[in-house]
């Protein structure tokens, strides 16, 4: 039997455990938020782990994290026990950022293209795994058998690459719709608040997790933000008449 450790039993940690149970594996768990009654009510994980063991750890924390998490497992794995190396496992990552990982020998970054804006395990159920994306910054057998259990599809990417396009397609949406409802926190707004308000979801996004990703990809994202204040005011004060059928052609496509 596959034994993985999934390291951070959250959102998308949580939905990896799931699938991975389903599928025949036994997990593990790094969590000190989840309890393993929690864990188990959720199907997410077997037990509870004090170390970062098995033939696949999969990093589901903050990418901050994620990247001190790998540093520390990597270095007690080479550790000698009894005069002779432990066996390293293997271990991948399931952040929204790639490159701030760089090259590591027996690491394979990944990003699964799906999610939820609210966060926890709790809400891991809403992550539909089956027939997703599920990027890699390189190849792994275990890593593309972990992807395809989960029912996803595993893309070859290169990490530099994927972290540019995840500033415009996820990481873009995700401040856009945090900066005006912060902008509109301190607003009377609720009176008047419709649907094009509420479809925002984003903004019920986890902080914990989305600050590490602007960090981490900031040199992508800082580009843009001029070039977007620049459009929006082109809107207000009517000149760029062509911004709303260039938007509407973009999202027609993007629904079929």
């Amino acid at each position: 039997m596959r034994t993985a450790l999934v390291a951070g039993l959250g959102l998308i940690g949580g939905a990896v455990g799931m699938a991975l149970r389903r599928a025949g594996w036994r997990v593990a768990y790094l969590d000190p938020y989840v309890s393993l009654e929690e864990a188990r009510r959720a199907g997410a994980a077997d037990v509870r782990a004090e170390t970062l063991d098995g033939d696949l750890v999969i990093l589901a924390t903050p990418v901050d994290i994620a990247v001190e998490l790998l540093n520390a497992g990597r270095a007690s794995a080479r550790l000698p026990r009894e005069g002779r190396a432990e066996a390293r496992p293997t271990f991948t990552s399931v952040c929204s950022v790639m490159g701030v990982f760089g090259e590591r020998e027996n690491f394979v970054a990944g990003h699964p293209m799906a999610g939820w804006h609210e966060g926890g395990l709790a809400n891991a159920h809403h992550v539909v795994l089956e027939g997703a994306r599920w990027f890699l910054a390189g190849s792994h057998p275990l890593v593309e058998q972990l992807v395809r259990d989960c029912g996803a599809i595993p893309v070859q990417v290169d990490p530099h690459e994927h972290d540019a396009a995840m500033a415009l397609t996820s990481h873009l949406p995700q401040v856009l719709s945090t900066a005006l409802f912060a902008y509109l926190s301190d607003r009377d707004v609720e009176t008047f608040a419709g649907e094009g308000l509420s479809s925002f979801r984003l903004a019920a996004s986890d902080g914990g997790m989305w600050r590490s990703v602007v960090e981490a990809n900031r040199e992508n994202l800082a580009p843009h933000a001029d070039a977007i204040a620049e459009l929006v005011r082109a809107i207000i004060e009517g000149r760029d008449d062509d911004a709303f059928a260039r938007a509407r052609r973009l999202w027609q496509s993007l629904q079929g």
